[in-house]
């Protein structure tokens, strides 16, 4: 009879699932975001309601490829709140074991919208090798998407700090607004330069939302191209606009690289993908730094 009730006991213990680990007591709830995007999202729909876990900016370099060690991925799992881009810009979340009930994807509700294609895999950078196939993940750059991501952070975070649930609210339409403005602008640039060029394939949602077509390369700022993606480069270049093509770049491209693009007659522009530097502090730049440098972004294409 006691080695049934064992027996039994054993069983039920084991189909239960595991206990989940406890959160410490914390003065603000605690969120991690993913991106600069997102956690400019969060500190402008929360302001000081809430305290941001952004470990990838210690790092530096690309967010999308950051790598975090066992530590890091375990303080991210003990957040109250957990918002992430989706679209494949995690691959660490993949085996990461993120708490369900608080974690996030804000691309989830935007799924049709996201845009697959075929890429490269490359080495460069302190990123080493990556490929830029299967999900574009720079989804905040499509006006679109970007709103329906803001909408995912402002209910998670009503949802955690209910007492500002109307702030959050409020400031959630007005954000709307400002996102609904960068799309009416977007389009009308995509009108006037319906042709660019850029250094990388993380445009997509930009061109697709503006109405435009952007050839891209794989080149870096600081590295000048080979002569073989030169020779690439002049046969793409050869489909764009003459006397004067446009070429978007994620930083400011050498001074070497800018001089042979003027002789291919290739003006730069340059627009960062991630709108704020990633090695800032989480209040150096809120929704309005974000915002304002895609806005700027943006009307460089015009200029």
């Amino acid at each position: 009879m006691v080695w049934c009730w064992l027996c039994a006991a054993l069983l039920v213990a084991g189909c239960e699932k595991p206990a989940e680990p406890a959160r410490p007591a914390r003065a603000k709830p605690l969120v991690f975001a993913s991106n600069p995007f997102l956690a400019a999202m969060v500190r402008e729909l929360a302001a000081d309601a809430v305290d941001l876990h952004e470990p990838w900016r210690a790092a530096g370099g690309d967010p999308a490829y950051w790598r975090p060690s066992g530590d890091e991925i375990r303080a991210v799992q003990s957040c109250d709140l957990v918002v992430l881009n989706g679209a494949g810009f995690e691959k660490w979340a993949e085996q990461a074991a993120l708490p369900r009930a608080r974690t996030i994807d804000t691309t989830a509700a935007a799924r049709a919208q996201l845009i697959e294609e075929a890429g490269e895999t490359h080495s460069h950078g302190p990123e080493g090798e990556h490929a830029h196939g299967g999900t574009a993940f720079t989804t905040w750059l499509s006006p679109a998407i970007a709103r329906v991501q803001m909408t995912a952070v402002a209910e998670g975070l009503s949802r955690i700090a209910p007492a500002r649930a109307d702030a959050i609210g409020a400031r959630a339409k007005e954000l709307h607004e400002s996102f609904n403005a960068l799309d009416e602008r977007l389009k009308q640039v995509g009108a006037a330069r319906p042709r660019w060029l850029a250094s990388h394939p993380v445009y997509q949602y930009l061109a697709r939302d503006g109405g435009m077509t952007i050839d891209s390369m794989h080149w870096e700022p600081g590295e000048m191209p080979s002569d073989t993606e030169w020779t690439k480069f002049r046969l793409t270049r050869a489909g764009q606009p003459r006397p004067t093509a446009w070429m978007l770049w994620e930083g400011e491209p050498g001074a070497e690289i800018r001089a042979k693009l003027a002789e291919e007659g290739v003006e730069v522009v340059v627009f960062s993908p991630h709108g704020e530097a990633v090695g800032e502090t989480a209040g150096d730049a809120g929704s309005a730094g974000f915002l304002g440098s895609i806005a700027r972004g943006i009307e460089a294409m015009a200029l």
